[in-house]
């Protein structure tokens, strides 16, 4: 689902048609009331556009694509088309069809049916038709979006079908795997996918301070809330795992999932069919996390480091603990040039470090080193917890030796960068991550 940038926002009550008694239908489609109707094949067919002719759901009037058609009606149909086309070109499921829908309302044809509606608060929601008896849930849908955005911070109406449409039709890709999903993954791979579609088109970067802002928030715990922006700068995990692997990554995760496992175990084991894991990888994301905005250097990182925020970093603190880790997060300490050798002591198999030091203020990720380490310059010591384990993991940043001589070290682990190849693996393991669902959210979107 998509929402405007609020913390808690709830939809307005549409009218809606009931679905069949007896059946396996799970929302109902949407009732224009009394508004004449008209209906927009794509171009290829892939995609059924359903809007209203007159009143509040009516998109805007203007024509100048195509004769009879609201531009908005032929831009949402453009964009269903295209989403449809990448997603299958990187080698994603389709959505499932509604073509033998038990429901009352398949919308006509078998189809990916898009109704434009007005909503009060969202941008859009994917609607689930009917799902099949099977673990994991599997389940085929329509999609639902906002007929004009206005007031909805897009310059235009096609701006905003062109982010909405894709976010939304990955929702019902992710249904072919598993209706299930935890929120934060649902999102945040939504937000990635939609920006395979159109690269250029800046939503995924606006929502990122709210994950760059809480780096020791564990990904998959969400703060409390209806609907939080951190879902969706999540997105920046799968944005990292393409830049390091390539695409084909982010749906070897949708492969894993079988409806127990949650995305981060199912990222571990596709992370170890290529030979690392997630606690080697989020290693290497925290590290790239911190060289962005003014810290980024063009060779090393993210692609786009330096239209990304950047994470806080604090002075490396004289007291004991220095911090304490839990699930996966991510801490950033100072170093002063002219400081003494430094090292973690802490559980290795719950937190590991990282020093990296800094060239005129911006981040040497190709010359990082695992702690104890020590630089002649300024430099920035990146924490990461190893393990989904929640329970406390105390750690020290601590000064063990004397400042650098005039010839430092040349020792240690070098983070990979996007262009090489990866680096010597690190010393540490991950814990146990076979996390098992106690329960099923039912009211994923």
């Amino acid at each position: 689902m998509r929402w405007p940038r609020k913390a808690l926002v709830l939809l307005a009550a549409l009218t809606v048609a009931p679905a069949a008694r007896g059946q396996t239908c799970q929302s109902p489609r949407p009732d224009y009331g009394p508004a004449e109707l008209g209906v927009y094949d794509s171009a290829s067919g892939q995609a059924r556009v359903h809007y209203a002719l007159m009143g509040v759901h009516a998109p805007p009037v203007a024509s100048t694509l195509e004769d009879g058609a609201p531009d908005a009606v032929v831009v949402a149909a453009r964009a269903a088309d295209e989403a449809l086309d990448r997603y299958e070109e990187l080698g994603f499921e389709r959505p499932l069809s509604d073509a033998s829908s038990p429901c009352a309302d398949n919308g006509g044809s078998g189809a990916l049916d898009v109704y434009l509606l007005h909503f009060s608060a969202a941008d859009g929601q994917a609607g689930l038709d009917h799902c099949a008896p099977s673990t994991p849930r599997r389940c085929a849908g329509f999609v639902l979006v906002e007929n004009d955005f206005e007031g909805g911070g897009y310059v235009t109406t096609a701006e905003g079908l062109r982010t909405v449409v894709p976010h939304e039709v990955f929702h019902l890709v992710q249904h072919a795997y598993d209706s299930d999903l935890e929120r934060w993954w649902a999102e945040g791979s939504a937000q990635w996918a939609a920006k395979q579609v159109y690269p250029e088109l800046r939503d995924l970067e606006r929502f990122l301070p709210a994950y760059f802002e809480v780096p020791w928030r564990p990904l998959n715990v969400p703060p409390p809330g209806i609907i939080t922006n951190f879902l969706y700068a999540t997105a920046i995990w799968p944005v990292f795992l393409h830049e390091r692997w390539g695409p084909d990554i982010v749906r070897e995760v949708f492969e894993q999932l079988d409806g127990a496992v949650d995305a981060l175990p199912a990222t571990d084991a596709a992370l170890q069919a290529r030979g690392s894991s997630l606690g080697q990888e989020f290693l290497q994301f925290a590290a790239y996390n911190v060289a962005t905005g003014s810290r980024a250097l063009a060779r090393a990182g993210y692609e786009n480091a330096s239209d990304y925020p950047e994470v806080p970093v604090v002075t490396l603190p004289s007291r004991t603990p220095t911090d304490t880790a839990s699930g996966l997060g991510a801490y950033y300490y100072s170093l002063p040039a002219g400081s003494p050798e430094v090292a973690l002591e802490g559980d290795p198999e719950r937190v590991s470090a990282l020093l990296l030091p800094l060239n005129e203020g911006r981040i040497e990720l190709d010359s990082a080193q695992a702690l104890p380490a020590r630089t002649e310059g300024d430099a920035i010591v990146v924490v990461a917890a190893q393990t989904l384990s929640r329970t406390d993991a105390p750690f020290s940043v601590v000064f063990t030796g004397s400042a650098p001589s005039s010839e430092p070290e040349t020792s240690g682990c070098t983070v990979a960068t996007r262009r090489g190849a990866l680096g010597p693996a690190l010393a540490f393991l991950l814990g146990a991550v076979a996390v098992r669902r106690a329960r099923r959210r039912k009211d994923r979107v």
